[in-house]
């Protein structure tokens, strides 16, 4: 509930075009909270790791992890070899994140980079490499309990069944979901909420809404997802 002392702030800082939430609603917010629940996480796998960003404040709440950044691009190579330097719990793997073990696929890329998808329409197409995450899990002797994070642009459904080992002993999803299909594969946010509950997951927790420009349609947001035994699920009461 949106307090009147929240709806007075938001008056004031709207012309800035800025907005006051809830706290909690954000990425560090989520995983600062996960990161107190019972047991260690083993490895923690950026699926679109671009430039280290989302791994680099991730390490904060999880120092024991193993970091693996997943991400095509040479161009994003610099920053992940500095962050790699720079901390010894993280490595990468310069590929795209797909279904087989080893193949090579055409991945359009964006102008922006950030963009860059396979099966895109828009950008320059290129091929890279693809490897399955369970062959990067064991080129990399990664060992569970496992966080998957996914920025991959609708390529999703790939890359899960390239991580049907993996996902045996996962214990958290984190995934850029959307309201509109980036590519005619992508699945929309319910439909990939149902598919996730046929591989043993619910949705916990929601974080990072953006709206896109033209219209201010919600565009996409990150979406948490534990086991279905996981202990967030005891209970189902408000408090």
């Amino acid at each position: 509930m949106i307090t009147l002392l929240q709806r007075i702030a938001n008056r004031a800082i709207r012309p800035l075009g800025l907005q006051i939430y809830q706290s909690g609603l954000d990425m560090s917010a989520v995983l600062k909270e996960v990161a107190k629940r019972p047991g260690k996480i083993g490895t923690v796998i950026d699926l679109g790791a671009a430039s280290g960003g989302w791994s680099d404040e991730a390490m904060r709440y999880f120092p024991e992890a193993k970091f693996i950044g997943v991400d095509p691009l040479a161009e994003r190579e610099p920053k992940l070899k500095e962050l790699k330097a720079r901390k010894p719990n993280f490595d990468y793997e310069l590929c795209v994140a797909g279904d087989v073990a080893h193949a090579m696929v055409e991945l359009a890329v964006g102008d922006d980079l950030d963009g860059s998808t396979v099966g895109g329409s828009h950008g320059k197409v290129r091929k890279v490499p693809s490897r399955s995450v369970d062959a990067i899990v064991e080129l990399k002797n990664a060992k569970g309990p496992f966080i998957l994070k996914f920025d991959t642009h609708g390529f999703e459904v790939p890359i899960l069944r390239g991580a049907a080992k993996t996902l045996e002993n996962t214990k958290y999803i984190v995934m850029e979901m959307y309201t509109y299909r980036l590519t005619p594969d992508t699945l929309l946010f319910h439909e990939m909420c149902a598919l996730l509950d046929t591989l043993g997951f619910r949705c916990f927790n929601v974080v990072d809404l953006l709206q896109r420009d033209a219209d201010k349609a919600m565009w996409q947001m990150d979406f948490f997802f534990a086991r279905k035994d996981d202990p967030y699920f005891q209970s189902s009461v408000y408090k």
